[in-house]
């Protein structure tokens, strides 16, 4: 298996119908109209043959390329109950990047997941993602942004210039599907980890599958 281990559910985000997604011509500039950090970010994480698809916190709000209407409707940006998220499409360099700093930056994980989009009952695409969640409601995430912000400019792609053309020429997504991992593996690591001691688990690393954090409210009660 990969760094990062595999979340036990899958995620969705819906988007407005106007929002544009198989080519946008303002990935970055949107991100930057929430906060210049999140342009930032949202710039080198292209670099990185990735994209930053949406943030969700308390004092953060909703905000990413995906989320557009929240720039407009002030009140909807801050409508979240739950846990401080991130969700990026999926590389290989993002990967790496991202396992590292959950390893180092407290009180946050990062797994794969599937990620549905849709438009209201329209499903629009599906693809493999990488989601990063608090584990606590509470959570320091001005701290959190700035870590990623400076691992990301230290991995050197502060000067890349995909956000420029992807800006200028726009940028079409295209998402890598699930069907790229080899699903008898997956199934293979992770009956093996259920038949392995706790002793031999902290020498092997992370389960080929984690739980997924209760995300709200409504889920905390059931």
């Amino acid at each position: 298996m990969g760094i990062l281990p595999y979340w036990d559910r899958n995620v969705d985000l819906e988007i407005d119908s106007w929002v544009p997604y198989r080519l946008d011509f303002s990935p970055i500039s949107i991100n930057s109209m929430y906060s210049e950090q999140l342009g930032r970010i949202a710039t080198m994480a292209l670099a990185l043959d990735s994209e930053l698809l949406c943030v969700d916190g308390l004092t953060t709000g909703q905000a990413g390329a995906l989320f557009r209407q929240n720039i407009f409707d002030p009140e909807r940006k801050l409508r979240h109950v739950g846990w401080f998220s991130m969700v990026f499409g999926y590389s290989k360099a993002m990967e790496k990047l991202i396992g590292f700093f959950t390893s180092v930056f407290p009180g946050i994980t990062a797994g794969l997941a599937l990620c549905g989009i849709w438009d209201r009952n329209m499903l629009v695409d599906e693809l493999k993602t990488i989601v990063m969640v608090s584990d606590k409601i509470i959570f320091n995430e001005f701290g959190c942004l700035e870590a990623l912000e400076e691992l990301m400019r230290k991995a050197g792609n502060e000067k890349s210039s995909r956000g420029f053309f992807a800006e200028k020429f726009g940028y079409r997504r295209f998402g890598i599907p699930f069907e790229t991992d080899n699903v008898i593996h997956l199934a293979i690591s992770d009956a093996l980890y259920n038949f392995e001691l706790e002793e031999t688990r902290e020498i092997l690393g992370p389960a080929p599958e984690v739980p997924f954090p209760k995300r709200n409210i409504e889920e905390l009660l059931r």
